[in-house]
C-alpha cells in the first residue's frame, strides 16, 4: 500500500510577551510569523532515516510517528514538518 498523506500548513505568530500600557490593558508587539509546510502521514511503512533531517543535509525539520495496532505491526501514523518560512503577520490575516 502507498502512503496515504495530506499536506497542509502550520501558522505560528511570533511575539514579545503582553506589555501593560497606562489604561490596564495589554499590547502585544509581533514579529513576523512562521509559516510551515506540513506532512500528516495516515499511514506508512517506511520512518524517515536521519539523513532525511535538516541537520544531516536533508529538507526535514522535525517529525513525528507513533506505530498502529496492526496485524503486522510495521505499520506508522505521523507529521514531518519542513523549515519554516518567515513571513510579515499581516499576510496571514493575524491582525483584526
Amino acid at each position: 500500500m502507498a502512503d496515504d498523506i495530506i499536506q497542509g500548513t502550520q501558522y505560528r505568530l511570533r511575539c514579545s510577551q503582553p506589555m501593560p500600557v497606562f489604561d490596564g490593558t495589554f499590547v502585544l508587539h509581533t514579529f513576523r510569523a512562521e509559516k510551515t509546510r506540513t506532512d500528516i502521514i495516515l499511514y506508512t511503512q517506511n520512518l524517515p532515516g536521519s539523513d532525511q533531517f535538516r541537520g544531516q543535509g536533508g529538507g526535514y525539520f522535525s517529525a513525528s510517528f507513533s506505530r498502529l495496532n496492526d496485524r503486522c505491526g510495521n505499520s506508522f501514523s505521523g507529521r514531518i514538518e519542513y523549515p519554516p518560512d518567515y513571513v510579515d503577520e499581516d499576510e496571514l490575516n493575524f491582525n483584526l
